[in-house]
């Protein structure tokens, strides 16, 4: 069924986190025109400034009819399509579209506040030609609706009621020529054709779909071929065939046989990429294991292994795999990884051949783009824009260097690539080593042009200033601007910053009318709203007997800026000593969970005061060894199981005993009591085949839900 969509804003429809929000750089000049910075500092994402303007119009002048415009945009996120003419810009304001054929960016949806609640950004998937788009709006913690959406009439179709929710992707995958994509749902993949979708004339979709999996079990394969993987087969299906396929699917085997993998296909924990003729396949199991496999196109026959890797035999802290095919043949692994300072690096080889190119990236910054044809391969590190082009024998060099600190990138085309920095946004061309500036990012100061009376801004690392080109809402250099100094009155107001009553803002901007009927008003009304202070909850990881999935959780924690508590046990430090030091460095508070892993309340054992005692001991020397830090003065007992006797003996060892009154089976059963005792445990690792969806690994999930419901998530020594 089509309907109408209200407004764009319910694309970005995601869990919320609150933010500190301050305003700064205040100045007016003779025709009340405003100029000042916003600035959110919230846990999950980059704080910047923003730029804005506004026409003062006494106590009425920020509402929905006279709007602030928007000068600087940050590009939290970036995305290229219609042929290279057209780039996407997202971040917590909204979303604007930059238009190359006339040099203009123009904000498509905005909001009309100032976002209390700033986003996490929800993944958007734009097909290449830019006709649609395809997105989850989350109606639960962990489900929403898929929805496909027409661009131009922003009409839409609601493909899953109950779609699974990702902050890293949406579940569907587009052809090159935007006339097919693949999407998940209930466990199997169905092929859809937008355009014949919205004009009333496609199949049933149970005569669309392809066969049972997630969407990892299929990729496309050039321009309109998809390869499926069931169980250990390999097939590869033509596009043309698909009615017909969907409709007899049920009577007739998948399209032809490539062969067979050397293992099941496991689409929960397991992914893969192929080249676009079908002859090179690349399988990742568990985020480690790579397997590189040769095509020999022969049925029922298995592929030929080239390579097996596992990437943190390569490399420590790995938490991620990638997959990239240099000019569109050969496979080079991307492993972002948790360095031993808790920065986020990555590690770069070729899975075709353990002894080829490799390389260390230190602090990245952006995640990794490859140019349409394979040729260029870029990435943001250390401050700068590093871009590789591949050789003709499959090699890579450093290509280019930009020295701008990069936080998202997308190629334009083959030749140009967009680079988002936290000042500017610009566009390198390969060919001639050209930079041409698009728009500004954020800036540190901004006034007026005294000669042309334009806006004239200043970033913290150029020395130029710029100009505000208000008709295209960019920006560009100039040599002879001759800023205004800020100035806080004219004749009809004065303005100046204050405390605000919300605790959610740092400051506020107040407004004196100086002519007419004096008065003083706050700019935004919010800012005079008193808020109720956060509630605050701890997230602990009992690390027992197995480390999978640790340094997702280090990761990801340094992503949102949050500080969990572990409470480890002496089997996982005598098991698991790098990953200990990980922990350790990452500067989360650790506690003790004993020395052994056992039920201490069990029959079987004579549990005294003196055992527990040297058990706690024995704990925090080998972790002291292991790290060369102290534990915190915090424990609990394997399992949470205890008695009288256990408790007083860890009180007299000087440790403060964390309870939780629950079955720790699963987070549906202690949902409740978590919230009450505000703490939710949650154990590490998967003991079993039937453990793979382990709660950890909804952690993203778990913490953007804490924020929306206005938690601010802190260490277990921290509650009160």
């Amino acid at each position: 069924m089509k309907k109408k969509l209200i407004s764009l804003l319910l694309v970005f429809s995601c869990p919320l986190i609150f933010a500190g929000i301050s305003f700064d750089n205040l100045t007016i000049d003779s025709d009340n025109n405003v100029l000042y910075k916003i600035n959110h500092s919230f846990s999950g994402a980059v704080s910047y400034d923003t730029l804005f303007s506004i026409k003062l119009n006494g106590e009425k002048s920020v509402g929905p009819d006279n709007l602030p415009d928007i000068l600087t945009c940050y590009p939290e996120d970036l995305s290229s399509f219609n042929g290279g003419n057209l780039m996407q810009v997202r971040n917590r304001y909204g979303t604007a579209l930059y238009d190359f054929s006339n040099d203009s960016l123009k904000w498509i949806a905005r909001s009309s506040i100032i976002p209390e609640k700033a986003e996490t950004l929800s993944p958007i998937t734009a097909s290449p030609d830019g006709l649609w788009c395809v997105f989850v709006k989350k109606t639960s913690s962990s489900t929403g609706e898929l929805i496909i959406q027409e661009v131009a009439t922003r009409k839409y179709v609601i493909l899953d009621k109950e779609a699974k929710f990702d902050y890293s992707c949406v579940n569907i995958k587009w052809s090159c020529d935007s006339k097919y994509f693949l999407y998940e749902k209930n466990s199997s993949i169905y092929f859809c054709n937008p355009d014949a979708m919205f004009k009333g004339l496609q199949i049933t979709e149970n005569c669309r779909r392809i066969g049972n999996g997630t969407i990892n079990s299929v990729e496309w394969c050039g321009a309109n071929k998809i390869v499926f993987v069931d169980c250990d087969i390999v097939y590869l299906l033509d596009a043309k065939e698909f009615a017909s396929f969907g409709m007899y699917s049920s009577f007739f085997p998948f399209g032809k046989i490539l062969g067979r993998l050397n293992e099941k296909f496991d689409s929960e924990c397991m992914t893969f990429s192929i080249n676009d003729d079908a002859t090179e396949m690349v399988t990742v199991k568990s985020n480690n294991y790579v397997t590189y496999y040769r095509i020999k196109n022969e049925s029922n026959t298995y592929l030929e292994v080239k390579n097996i890797i596992s990437c943190k035999t390569q490399t420590e802290g790995v938490f991620k795999i990638s997959v990239f095919w240099l000019n569109k043949k050969l496979p080079v692994i991307w492993a972002d990884r948790i360095d031993s300072v808790s920065k986020h690096s990555a590690y770069i080889f070729c899975a075709w051949n353990r002894n080829s190119a490799s390389a260390e990236v230190t602090d990245v910054t952006a995640t990794p783009v490859l140019s349409p044809d394979g040729k260029y391969f870029a990435y943001g590190c250390d401050g700068n824009c590093e871009v590789l082009k591949i050789n003709s024998d499959s090699e890579w060099n450093l290509f280019a260097k930009i020295p701008e600190e990069t936080v998202s990138l997308s190629f334009k085309n083959n030749s140009e690539l967009v680079i988002g920095g936290k000042e500017t946004v610009k566009l390198y061309e390969m060919t001639t080593g050209k930079v041409i500036l698009l728009f500004l990012s954020s800036v540190q100061s901004a006034t007026w042009d005294n000669a042309s009376g334009k806006i004239c801004a200043k970033t913290e690392n150029y020395k130029q200033n710029f100009i505000y080109n208000s008709e295209k809402n960019t920006w560009y250099v100039s040599e002879k601007a001759e800023p205004k100094p800020l100035c806080v009155q004219n004749d009809d107001y004065r303005i100046y910053k204050a405390d605000s009553k919300n605790t959610r803002y740092d400051n506020g901007i107040y407004v004196r009318s100086l002519s007419a009927k004096t008065n003083t008003f706050a700019l935004y009304r919010e800012v005079m709203q008193k808020s109720s202070p956060k509630k605050k909850i701890a997230i602990t990881f009992d690390l027992l007997d197995c480390a999978d999935g640790l340094d997702s959780i280090i990761a990801l924690c340094k992503k949102y800026n949050i500080k969990p508590t572990y409470f480890v046990n002496g089997e996982f430090i005598r098991r698991y000593p790098f990953e200990i030091k990980r922990v350790a460095e990452s500067g989360a508070e650790v506690g003790s969970l004993f020395s052994s892993c056992i039920d201490l309340t069990n029959d079987f054992y004579k549990i005294t005061e003196d055992f527990v005692r040297r058990g706690l001991a024995r704990n925090e020397d080998e972790y002291f060894q292991c790290t060369k830090k102290e534990l915190a003065l915090l424990w609990h007992a394997p399992f949470y199981k205890s008695n009288q006797v256990i408790r007083e003996a860890g009180n007299k060892s000087g440790y403060s005993y964390v309870d939780f009154p629950l079955d720790v089976s699963s987070l549906d059963t202690k949902g409740g009591k978590a919230i009450e005792s505000r703490i939710i445990p949650i154990t590490v690792g998967v003991q079993s085949e039937s453990d793979k969806n382990v709660f950890y690994r909804k952690l993203e999930l778990l913490i953007n839900s804490l924020f929306e419901a206005d938690y601010e998530i802190v260490t277990v020594g921290e509650l009160n």
